[in-house]
Order: structure tokens, then sequence, then C-alpha cells
């Protein structure tokens, strides 16, 4: 299992660790609009943190800006729970719960139906299991328990669909563990770049999946193991459907109730990856995020703690914490740890790093809180050459305290 993050960094001295620019977002000519609905789960919403991930992996993309909607609890009111989507470019949906009230099912029907986007999340497939549209709009659910459920199934046998259409067993979803994703379609603008089988972080694997299957490609699957709790059968895990004028992703990855606060499986490389590429097909029939230079292979899973890829997005990170300001996001503070960490015993890599830090704390453009920061958290690794650095920066009455300090904390 491989968690790694960013090894042996290479660089000019005085240029950036990397030039690659992070995103084909002019093409747009303008951000996004994305909508989260979440508030009601099989999981534990609020502790899981799921839709705060999606929004954090989406909006790192560059080319979307999401809203979080939360509906009524499951012991409240849900009536008042009246949607509009038409501001929206794209829809994600984290919701399993009690029914929408009829103005908002009216609403979201017609924003598919005129070619609005939707981005179905694992168990909200299975959200409104006597809504007919919705199901034609998801495509497959799962629906635990359930014995002698109608619908199409779906297995994938020597490289096609095996479409199967007699009452069966709802949903199977087994143990967390690691599994391999075969493309079906590698053709697909979602999958287009991307290696043909990579490895999966841990994560549960639906099993069973059933619904009207109108309109749907399947675009990735898996093997659904029987030694984890599985079917024996290869199942959808990517799929899409067309409703209308609208366009449809539904990912079955993502499951975050094996660890709430660090979900390996919202985590990994390849499904924050796909998830985003999903969600830009859905928006606007096309994907022009670049395809990340490093991925999950056949035999080792890749995490991105931060929901991007620090090896190529560096720049990005070394941005932010030029421009940071208090009350933001530390996460490009953390990446840069991160980087320390990973790259301790490369000399070649520590010293660009240096110089990158270096550069920050005596760049005018920097911001007195990030150099606040940098003092405070980064000086237990100073090497002489700082020295001067923060002497300097002792004559900024804003950040003289921590400027000594960071003094204080090098060796005399």
């Amino acid at each position: 299992m491989q968690h790694a993050y960013c090894k042996g960094l290479t660089g000019p001295p005085g240029k950036y660790l990397y030039n690659k620019p992070r995103l084909s977002i002019t093409q747009y000519n303008k951000i996004m609009k994305a909508l989260i609905i979440e508030g009601q789960n099989e999981h534990h919403w609020q502790r899981s943190r799921t839709s705060i991930a999606l929004k954090q992996i989406i909006e790192k993309s560059g080319i979307f800006t999401a809203n979080i909607m939360v509906s009524p609890a499951r012991d409240e009111d849900i009536n008042d729970f009246v949607v509009g989507f038409s501001p929206y470019n794209v829809v994600l949906l984290d919701y399993t719960g009690q029914d929408w009230p009829e103005k908002t099912r009216h609403n979201f029907v017609e924003y598919v139906k005129n070619g609005g986007g939707v981005v179905v999340c694992n168990k909200a497939a299975s959200a409104f299991p006597g809504w007919p549209e919705y199901n034609e709009i998801a495509g497959l659910g799962g629906y635990a328990g359930q014995e002698n459920r109608e619908g199409v199934s779906i297995t994938i046998q020597d490289g096609a669909p095996i479409y199967n259409s007699a009452p069966g067993k709802g949903k199977e979803a087994g143990q967390y563990h690691e599994f391999a994703v075969q493309s079906l379609n590698p053709s697909h603008p979602i999958l287009k770049g991307l290696p043909e089988r990579w490895l999966h972080a841990e994560d549960m694997l639906p099993a069973g999946l059933r619904g009207p299957a109108k309109n749907l490609e399947v675009l990735a699957y898996a093997h659904s193991y029987k030694g984890y709790g599985g079917s024996g059968n290869n199942e959808p895990v990517m799929m899409t459907i067309r409703y209308g004028e609208g366009r449809v992703f539904h990912t079955t990855l993502g499951h975050s109730d094996n660890d709430p606060l660090f979900p390996p499986a919202i985590e990994c490389a390849g499904f924050i990856t796909t998830l985003r590429r999903g969600t830009e097909w859905a928006a606007t029939g096309n994907v022009l995020q670049d395809v990340p230079s490093i991925f999950p292979s056949e035999t080792s899973s890749l995490r991105w703690p931060f929901y991007e890829d620090i090896q190529t997005d560096i720049e990005a990170v070394i941005q932010r914490i030029q421009t940071y300001e208090t009350g933001k996001s530390i996460d490009c503070f953390h990446i840069l740890q991160l980087l320390v960490q990973e790259n301790s015993g490369d000399q070649d890599s520590m010293d660009i790093l240096h110089q990158q830090i270096i550069r920050l704390l005596t760049a005018e453009e920097t911001t007195n809180d990030s150099k606040r920061i940098l003092c405070r958290d980064f000086s237990w690794m100073a090497n002489e050459p700082y020295r001067k650095v923060y002497k300097k920066l002792k004559e900024n009455q804003v950040i003289s305290a921590e400027a000594e300090f960071a003094l204080n904390m090098m060796t005399p």
C-alpha cells in the first residue's frame, strides 16, 4: 500500500518545484456553480464530513465553486425544503432520507430534463425508492435488505455488461478493503488518459444494484470478492446516465464509515480524479482537466490527504501560502509540512524546500499572516541562512514576536 505525497523533488534554484499549470479553466470563461445536497444519510453525515470533502475536492479543480444545502433532520418537517436548481451547472447528491416536497421533486426533474448536470454519490442512488423519475436519473440503486427487488441488475462478464431483469436481493456491501478498478470504456472523456486498471483505497464495494438502467453506460467496474462478503461478480462502480438533455455521473465509490475524519476512499487519488472529471462532464459534456502525473497503479493505492496532487500542484500550494490570510484554510501549510517530512532524507530536495521557504519569508508579496506561521511552525528546521532572514523580520513590528521565537529556536 502506498501513501506517497511527494518524493525526489527537483528544480533549479530560485524556481518553483513544479511549473505545470493546474487545470485548463480559461476555456469556460467563468467559474461554474455546483450545489451539494446533504442533511440525511445512512451514515452520520455531520461526523463524516463527506459533503465538506466533496466541496473541497471539486473546488480545488479551479473550475467550480460549491454551495452546501443541508436538509432538515429526519425527525423534522421537510415540507419547507424547497430547492431551486436552475442557478447551478451541476448538483451533487450526498443525501439518503425523507422524500423531498413535491415542489422540489418537480424542480429537480425539470432541471435534469432541461440539461442540468447531476453527480450521484454512492448511497444517494437509493435515496428515493418510490420516486420513478429519480430512479431513472440515478440508473441503479442499492436497497439493502429488500428481497425480490424489481429492476435491472448489471454485472460485467468478458468485458461486456450483462443485464438481468429478474427480481432479486438488494445491495450487498461487504467489508472495507482495497480493490482494483477496471475501465470498461477508457476512451470516455471522464476516463480518457487515466490508467485502465488501478488500485482503489479501502472502500465498500456495493453489489447487486438494481434500477431502470435506461440510457446507462457502465464506465468502470470492480470484482466483488466473496471473501470480503461480496457477490463474486464484477460490479459497476462508475456509470453515466442520460435523462432528457441532462447528463448524470454516478459513482459508487467514496464511502467514509470506516474513518469519518480521514476516509481512505475519499482521499484516494483515483476517486478524487474521477469525481472531478465526472463533475465537469456532467456540467459541460467535456473534460478539460489535466491527467495527474502520478496515479494509483494496479498494485499500489495512492492517497491525497488534502484532495490534490501536491506533486504537480506545488506551485499552487506556494501561491496559497504567499497570499494566506487569517481565517483561510491552512491546508497549504500542512502540505508543506508533508513535503518536508517526505523529503527529509533527500538533501537536494530539502535544499529546494529551504530556498522556497526563505523566498516566502523575504518576499514583499508574502502576507504577514503567512510569515507568522512560517516563523512559528517551520523554524525547527531552519539552518544558518535563516538567521539573517529572521533578524530582518524582527524589524517588522507586526511579526517581530514570531521572528524572535524563530531565532530562539535556532542553536546559537
